[in-house]
């Protein structure tokens, strides 16, 4: 990861934490997306996971870097995540199956996907 000088780590920590606590905007009606949540929830929880932490602080240069990533559109994003984190469940053993069946549980997601944003 690239490093960040201080004062853009520190912008982009209040930004990211804006983004974190924010009230989702999917509860503004439904979504043709598979995959629910919020794409900065899913970014933190893969984060985390992969850093294994519960800690969206020692998350912070991963989600940022994360939230850099393109994709087509907001839900291939969110389906990247949620995919990822399946991988990283199988990996350290708290999901047990394959990619595929973790990915289609409706219920699979971390729980800041589950909580809508971190300290909800």
């Amino acid at each position: 990861m690239r490093a960040l000088r201080r004062k853009d780590r520190e912008m982009a920590f209040e930004f990211f934490l804006l983004l974190l606590l924010a009230a989702p905007a999917s509860a503004q009606g439904p979504s043709s997306c598979p995959v629910e949540g919020e794409r900065i929830h899913w970014i933190a929880d893969v984060c985390m996971s992969q850093l294994e932490t519960d800690d969206e602080i020692a998350a912070m240069e991963c989600i940022i870097e994360e939230l850099e990533r393109p994709f087509p559109d907001d839900c291939a994003a969110r389906a990247h995540y949620k995919r990822t984190l399946c991988q990283q469940s199988l990996a350290n053993g708290s999901v047990v199956g394959a990619v595929e069946r973790c990915f289609q549980d409706k219920e699979f997601m971390g729980s800041t996907v589950r909580n809508g944003g971190v300290g909800n």
